[in-house]
């Protein structure tokens, strides 16, 4: 055992052993490379910061080795001895203060002896201006890229997070350029700049897996290290950065489509300076970037895309929902394929009992045994065919047949005509039993398939939804985000809009108070937003829902009144409006009157309201319902009517819905007019919403009227709805006021809608 455990401990040290010298040696070759990356043709910042950034332990003895000898390497040794002092100074104050220090220690460092021993220097050179600028702007670059260098080499507190926060990630990429600008100037054949070519091909792995944003970003910062290192134009900062843009749209083209969109972007850009700067060796730099990008492994760019920082932008989210959508697809191909196939096999078992056969039975229980019975079957067999015919219309219109319904011929010649027809008409009543009850097991069966595709209709308008007509607005949320950040609220934020264009905006913070706080809070939201905006009912805590307030306003007035005699009225009225807009108004009369007639009706409006608000479109609702009474019907004739109204409450434009509902009457300016047909009530009329719709379109200051079979009085309604009344309720109470002055046969019930411009 304690073998086993030495042998292992000894493995773990080798392998720690070998991943600590890696490292050293890799900081021993960083510090070499920025030791030496010179910028403006004269100063080396880079050396110093690195060295500051690394610490007083072994990561900063190797840092100084490596920079002091990238120096030496840059210039002649008198111009290395300042760097030399510098190095030296810095690292020593970093080694022994740093612990006791504040976290500023090390850019303080840098950039103050940096400041001092220049100043030796740019004195002796008599203020000279460029060697004072010089001076100047290396201290501020040593001090400032000791922080960004120091963020870089930090080791993340949470190492399961593989995705560099947006700081990390910006630092690494400025530790990055300065290194490939020290390889810059290694160029083989006075041509390829291997600094270069790495940078491209850099930008093009991180634009291809990290979008346009990312790529633009590290594009402007290598290409602004190649021009310091150049010191010359901007030329690479836009020629990368132009290219990084025009490429980033084609990043989910394929690897091809995106490097060709890369070429062409830099050619462009040569182009462009051709006048001022004739850079020839950026396309040949470009060319070897771009065939060695093509060769890279997928594996190695799926790595990188790990190692991205995440923008928000929400692309999983959209994938997920994508995914999501695709299922749904697939559930409403299964109902639907499972629909046709019942329903091909419904329409294909049709009427296999004949009334041939009753005859038949009939035959051969009486005139087997018969002395004529050849006579009549066989010598007499096409006119007795004829008599048993004849008999099939009496049959169906009497349900049995008597001796005065067959030719006289036929009645003398058969001497069992009594015993006859009682075996055919017994044969008849069960023929007709049987037929009508396969007929209403079709009825059941077909209203049961239907049911499948209904389902598959729902599921495919839910596709729908997920694949398109819910659309989520980024640039919203992100001016949202900013105006909740300048109140101090820590939030979270959706801002999207729902099917048919209405923005819905979702708020959630337990520090809501402080946005309304100010009691305009609605109308400034409404101005960041850019849409006039409302707060619906019935708000949870900690959360806020907003929706895009609607142009129309809409007033809903009613009057009810039950039957004489009856404890309950057998009508039910609703009105409700849906987050997409819409404002159903909904009349059903249950069939009768009394507690039966209120079920049959509040069973209608339920299960209508419930399908309504959970998005589901009219016509789809009212096939269901009628699907779901036919059921119902099996055992009892019970339905009630449906009077809908659909109102969609941006544009105006309606739909009215009725299934054996009384018409409804529009008004519009001084002139009255009947609107709407009817069907048969559900569950008797046949599926199809679209048979029983009238299409209209409302606008501001139109009155319409709907109401039960109850006031079937037509110039009545017509005469209360020309009066000009325009308050709803009022109009609604005078009109069943009049109605009920005489006792009601039957449940009465007004509604009054009234559109206007909402102020």
């Amino acid at each position: 055992m304690k073998q086993a455990e030495g042998a292992r401990g000894a493995t773990i040290s080798r392998a720690f052993d070998r991943a600590g010298a890696a490292e050293l040696a890799l900081r021993l070759a960083t510090s070499f490379l920025l030791g030496r990356a010179r910028i403006f043709g004269g100063i080396v910042p880079f050396g110093i910061a690195f060295t500051a950034a690394s610490g007083g332990g072994v990561w900063g003895v190797t840092a100084l080795l490596g920079a002091l000898a990238g120096t030496l390497t840059a210039g002649s040794f008198g111009w290395s001895v300042k760097y030399i002092a510098i190095l030296c100074l810095t690292f020593a104050s970093v080694r022994f203060f740093k612990s006791a220090a504040p976290w500023w220690f090390s850019m303080a460092a840098a950039f103050g002896f940096t400041l001092i021993i220049g100043g030796v220097y740019v004195l002796d050179s008599g203020w000279e201006v460029t060697a004072t600028v010089m001076w100047v702007v290396e201290s501020f670059v040593a001090g400032g890229f000791t922080y960004f260098y120091e963020t870089a080499l930090t080791v993340p507190r949470d190492r399961g997070e593989r995705a560099l926060r947006p700081s990390r990630a910006a630092s690494v990429t400025l530790l990055g350029a300065t290194l490939l600008l020290s390889l810059a100037s290694f160029a083989p054949f006075g041509v390829l700049s291997l600094g270069r070519t790495a940078a491209v091909l850099v930008i093009l792995a991180v634009t291809c897996r990290g979008g346009m944003g990312a790529g633009c970003v590290t594009a402007a910062a290598l290409g602004a290290a190649m021009d310091l290192g150049q010191g010359g134009m901007p030329f690479f900062t836009l020629s990368y950065t132009f290219s990084a843009l025009v490429a980033g749209v084609f990043s989910r083209e394929g690897r091809l489509t995106f490097t060709l969109s890369w070429v062409a972007s830099t050619a462009v850009t040569v182009l462009w300076f051709w006048r001022f700067f004739r850079w020839f060796p950026a396309l040949f730099e470009t060319f070897a970037a771009s065939v060695c990008f093509m060769l890279l492994p997928e594996e190695l760019l799926a790595r990188l895309s790990a190692y991205l920082p995440r923008d928000g932008s929400g692309y999983g989210y959209l994938k997920a929902r994508d995914y999501t959508r695709e299922r749904v697809e697939r559930c409403s191909a299964a109902f639907k394929g499972l629909y046709d196939s019942l329903r091909t096999r419904l329409d294909r078992d049709g009427e296999t009992e004949t009334p041939a056969l009753l005859y038949d039975r009939a035959s051969e229980a009486v005139c087997r045994s018969c002395p004529n019975s050849s006579r009549c079957w066989q010598e007499e067999y096409v006119e007795t065919l004829d008599v048993m015919n004849a008999m099939t219309p009496v049959l169906e219109r009497k349900g049995a047949v008597e001796p005065e319904d067959l030719p006289e011929a036929f009645t003398r010649r058969c001497n069992r005509l009594e015993r006859l027809l009682a075996q055919i008409n017994a044969e008849a009543r069960a023929y007709l039993t049987r037929r009508s009850f396969r007929a209403r097991l079709r009825e059941s069966r077909g209203a049961a398939y239907d049911q499948y595709g209904d389902i598959a209709r729902v599921l495919a308008s839910l596709s729908r939804e997920l694949g398109g007509e819910i659309r989520v607005e980024p640039e919203l949320e992100k001016r949202l985000r900013k105006y909740l950040r300048g109140l101090a609220m820590d939030a979270g934020v959706a801002v999207f809009r729902l099917r048919g264009g209405r923005l819905r905006t979702e708020i959630r913070s337990q520090s809501l108070r402080l946005l309304k706080r100010d009691r305009h809070w609605l109308d400034n939201l409404s101005s960041v937003l850019g849409v006039r905006l409302c707060a619906p009912e019935g708000q949870e805590e900690g959360r806020l829902i907003l929706l895009e307030a609607e142009p129309l306003a809409v007033t809903v007035g009613s009057a009810a009144a039950k039957k004489s005699g009856e404890s309950v009225s057998g009508d039910r009225c609703l009105c409700f409006r849906t987050d997409e807009g819409m404002l159903y108004v909904l009349l059903s009369d249950g069939m009768g009157a009394g507690p039966e007639a209120a079920r049959m009706a509040s069973d209608a409006a339920t299960v209508t309201e419930r399908f309504l608000r959970a998005g589901i479109a009219p016509e789809l609702t009212l096939d269901i319902l009628s699907s779901l009474c036919l059921m119902k019907n099996e055992d009892s004739l019970e339905s009630a009517t449906v009077d809908l109204l659909a109102l969609d409450m941006f544009s105006g434009e309606t739909k009215l819905y009725k299934y054996g509902a009384a018409p409804s009457y529009l008004r519009r300016g001084t002139s009255v007019k009947r609107v709407g047909g009817s069907t048969l009530p559900v569950g008797f009329a046949a599926k199809g919403a679209e048979k029983a719709v009238t299409r209209l379109s409302l606008q501001p200051g139109d009155t319409l009227l709907m109401a039960s079979d109850g006031i079937g009085d037509e110039k009545l309604l017509r005469q209360h709805l020309a009066s000009g009344q325009d308050d709803p309720q009022l109009l609604a109470r005078t009109l069943l006021g009049e109605a009920a002055k005489a006792p009601a046969q039957d449940d009465m019930t007004v509604i009054v809608v009234k559109v206007e411009t909402r102020e």
